[in-house]
């Protein structure tokens, strides 16, 4: 029998992943029975069960990848760069700052403008409803599932991170503050940006006559504070 490569065993994990999620949109983490999902991926119980042993593991691979989603969001966020073509354009740039400071080199261009950033990231998110509502659903669970706790855990303390990341320069060179001051700022901004995209997550699933534009609005006066 010839050797299934690692790449089909990760393709196949991946469908069986997306064909669990949505019975898991649709019944929830405890109503979605392993019929169920068998039945949506269109394998055998014996197919399933050799990428997935148990359906707790199922959940927390569904849940990881909901999760996932968020970072990836984040990364689509920021632009993309043709790297050849920025370092000849910092090196211009640099030319023209070197000739009007006498010699000394420029600093680095910052980052992009925090409101306008958080402002993609929620118009991402709303384009991606299922992952939002499975979110929902993780966190949800999680208040009572040690696994998914952790899971949801992790992931939210590595978007505060990729947040102090991209903007802890940005807090010293755009606002002018000390090191000291910069790490404050950075910290209360990346905790102000969690409380935003849990607070989109909520209300635009549960809120009746939620209006995404009055929260992007509310996000951007936020995020410009």
């Amino acid at each position: 029998m010839p050797r299934v490569s690692q790449q089909y065993k990760d393709e196949r994990r991946r469908e069986i992943v997306a064909a669990a999620s949505g019975c898991f949109l649709e019944h929830g983490f405890g109503g979605a029975s392993m019929h169920r999902i068998i039945a949506a991926t269109g394998l055998s119980a014996g197919a399933l069960y050799n990428h997935f042993p148990s359906k707790h593991e199922l959940v927390v691979a569904s849940a990881r990848a909901a999760l996932d989603r968020v970072l990836a969001v984040d990364e689509d966020a920021a632009p993309a760069v043709d790297e050849d073509a920025a370092r000849a354009a910092a090196g211009e740039a640099a030319g023209r700052s070197a000739e009007a400071t006498g010699g000394r080199p420029a600093p680095e261009v910052p980052g992009a403008d925090p409101a306008g950033w958080v402002a993609e990231l929620l118009e991402r998110l709303a384009a991606d409803p299922a992952a939002t509502r499975l979110l929902l659903i993780t966190w949800g669970e999680a208040v009572s599932e040690p696994a998914l706790a952790a899971v949801a855990g992790e992931h939210l303390a590595q978007v505060r991170a990729r947040v102090e990341e991209r903007y802890g320069r940005w807090a010293a060179e755009e606002l002018g503050l000390g090191p000291d001051r910069s790490r404050e700022w950075v910290a209360m901004f990346a905790q102000a940006i969690l409380s935003v995209l849990q607070g989109y997550v909520v209300q635009s699933c549960l809120l009746p006559g939620f209006d995404h534009d009055a929260y992007l609005d509310y996000a951007r006066t936020l995020a410009a504070q």
